[in-house]
């Protein structure tokens, strides 16, 4: 796009070690745009670099899901309890495993046992397993059923439970179902020692390097790190119906009504310029990222920052600002990527249906 530098532009100003790539994705075809604020030049090309991708990761987590129930290893309508060992408690039993993809068991962002404060900077690599059994063990919300509620520790289960069933660890899981299939060779949370001479440090908003993330046994919910050029491919295989997986693709972008409105398997819905578009976004303390797509006119888009959109002193407010992020409230401690990822998308859009 001959106009691209105008949609960047204010998010790029004054991020003196920024890394910004961005992929521009049709069904046949994928561009790759980038732009660099740090003087010392990489010898890496910007599409192979790595990022952590946040919570797009709940994506990949769902696609688990329904591809391990079509090899009928799992149900997406079985109960959460059936999965929980050495815990009795009632509300498990309510709440299924598509309740969880869908953020619709009441299950709240982060546990009430999670305490932030051990490690602003990394806040998920203290929470162990006992501590997510002491949780569930007295979890209770049976009230907030089949209403949306976003849920780290929803999805961070989801991922926990699909494990343990096929005694795989996440990444096993991640490499069988989609990332072998679909040539997604940067994709994976753990990373080896190449992958991590590509692994871009990151920043928060203020541009003070911060550490990577480790998502722990929360891994599902949140601990992919990716390329730009591996979530183009993604994101190509959900415009393209001729790839190995597509037909758990497919189910993953039929809405499914739940309570009063429409939910899906780990995508969020949304409407740029009259168009229906499946999107999610992530944020971590160092890395900001935006995903979206729309079938009918068979495009998407990929952003991806190793800039935060927020300080890494504010990391005690780190659920706030989730929240504002998913109701798409601009926060005041820094820039969101979704915004320009969605002005960029709108153009792209315009000119598709011109054509069209």
């Amino acid at each position: 796009m001959k106009d691209l530098q105008s949609f960047v532009s204010d998010y790029t100003t004054d991020k003196k070690h920024l890394h910004l790539v961005i992929g521009i994705i049709r069904e046949g075809d994928i561009e790759y745009f980038s732009f660099c604020n740090n003087k010392k030049k990489s010898m890496i090309p910007p599409e192979n670099m790595l990022f952590e991708i946040g919570s797009i990761t709940k994506v990949f987590t769902s696609i688990l899901l329904l591809e391990m129930e079509r090899e009928k290893l799992v149900s997406s309508d079985d109960i959460v309890g059936k999965y929980v060992q050495n815990v009795e408690n009632e509300y498990l039993n309510k709440i299924t495993l598509k309740s969880l993809a869908t953020h619709t068991s009441g299950l709240p962002i982060l546990a009430t046992n999670h305490v932030l404060s051990k490690n602003r900077s990394n806040p998920y690599s203290t929470y162990t397993e006992e501590d997510l059994t002491a949780f569930l063990a007295n979890a209770d919300y049976t009230d907030s059923i089949g209403s949306f509620e976003y849920s780290n520790i929803g999805v961070g289960l989801l991922g926990n439970i699909l494990c343990k069933v096929s005694g795989s660890k996440y990444d096993e899981l991640l490499k069988k179902y989609i990332t072998s299939p679909l040539k997604m060779n940067e994709t994976a949370v753990m990373l080896d020692s190449e992958q991590n001479d590509r692994f871009l440090n990151g920043h928060a908003s203020t541009g003070k390097r911060v550490p990577h993330w480790d998502l722990s046994i929360l891994e599902g919910a949140g601990g992919i790190k990716s390329s730009v050029s591996d979530l183009s491919l993604f994101v190509q295989a959900n415009l393209n119906d001729d790839n190995p997986i597509a037909s758990t693709l497919q189910k993953s972008h039929l809405p499914i009504w739940i309570g009063n409105s429409n939910r899906y398997f780990g995508w969020g819905e949304d409407k740029l310029l009259d168009k229906c578009i499946l999107w999610h976004n992530g944020g971590t303390s160092g890395f900001n990222s935006y995903l979206a797509l729309n079938k009918e006119l068979s495009v998407g888009i990929v952003l991806l920052s190793n800039y935060s959109f927020f300080s890494n002193s504010l990391m005690d407010y780190y659920f706030d600002q989730l929240i504002k992020l998913i109701t798409k409230k601009e926060p005041s401690q820094g820039t969101m990527i979704d915004s320009i990822g969605k002005k960029i998308f709108e153009a792209i859009i315009c000119r598709e249906k011109s054509l069209s």
